[in-house]
């Protein structure tokens, strides 16, 4: 009797335990999540991680990766061949191994990172087959004037489209906010944003830093800026037929400085209602070519657009 209590007992624990392994193996099967995935791009489909540690961005998103939480080991997003000042301090250690507004890339640098993602826009389809060798590459659709679809798409191709639809919808509010405390103060006073050239004059239109002021923050454009247009190209005595109230002018330097300094001796310049009014703000050319493109750049410069509109309209 002993004897058969103790077969019946023995084929009972064994049995449990086939049960107890076959269950684990489910759970440990259920928990094991897939390490690459297939995304569809420009340049058709790739295969990438899941969840990549090594990203080399050369499409001009690194502003997007950090905000979605994802540090690149090398960026493009530089000017004069250094990482933009506005994010030196977020970017400790990643390399500049490009320029994301041109097919212009450091091919050795990039392999020498060894990424296991790289991401490029559609201004770089010509390295595309160089860079496909060394890494997974994914060729972002969005063009680069398009910051809010280009931060969806950077979105996506992480499977994070709703925490950037809520990083633009918090800027946009933002944006709005201030929008509403500026024209308290400028009225209906309209604005104007040129660039000084060594050839000319140019006006822009909702790209850039006008992007912010015309499109973000609202302002009123001043009569004859084309909204549908990047920017129009202008002698100086063209400018004569604008007459903006409130000003942002940039200069693009080098040979450009004596074109600005001729113009601020002018009678152009001197008739000119908002330099009449002290209505003038100087942006600096790497305000414009760098913080003016991307997400963290603009919020940066909404604050400092409002800040100096209120210090000169008391």
């Amino acid at each position: 009797m002993k004897q058969r209590l103790f077969i019946l007992f023995t084929i009972m624990l064994v049995v449990l335990s086939i049960v107890g392994c076959s269950s684990q193996k489910e759970e440990s099967k259920a928990k094991e999540q897939p390490k690459t995935k297939v995304v569809k791009h420009a340049k058709g489909e790739a295969t990438i991680p899941v969840n990549p540690k090594r990203i080399v961005d050369l499409s001009g998103s690194t502003e997007e990766l950090l905000l979605l939480g994802h540090k690149p080991v090398g960026t493009a997003n530089t000017y004069k061949d250094k990482i933009q000042n506005h994010l030196t301090d977020k970017l400790d250690g990643v390399k500049a191994v490009g320029w994301y507004w041109a097919p212009k890339v450091d091919l050795e640098a990039v392999t020498a990172l060894k990424p296991d993602l790289i991401i490029l826009n559609n201004r770089q389809l010509k390295i595309y087959d160089q860079l496909e060798k060394v890494a997974p590459t994914v060729v972002l659709e969005t063009n680069l004037e398009d910051w809010r679809g280009k931060f969806k798409e950077v979105g996506k191709l992480f499977d994070e489209e709703k925490k950037a639809d809520k990083w633009i919808a918090d800027y946009d509010k933002k944006a709005e906010s201030l929008s509403k405390k500026i024209k308290e103060k400028t009225k209906d006073e309209n604005f104007m944003f040129v660039a000084v050239t060594p050839q000319n004059f140019r006006v822009y239109g909702s790209f850039g830093y006008g992007d912010i002021l015309f499109n973000d923050l609202k302002l009123p454009a001043t009569k004859g800026t084309d909204l549908k247009q990047t920017m129009a190209q202008v002698s100086l005595e063209g400018l004569v037929a604008f007459q903006p109230d409130q000003m942002f002018i940039v200069n693009f330097g080098g040979e450009a400085d004596k074109v600005y300094e001729d113009y601020k001796n002018s009678a152009v310049w001197k008739d000119n209602k908002a330099v009449k009014n002290n209505h003038v703000y100087e942006v600096s050319n790497e305000a414009f070519n760098t913080k003016a493109f991307n997400p963290i750049g603009k919020d940066m410069l909404i604050d400092e657009i409002a800040k100096e509109i209120f210090a000169k309209n008391k």
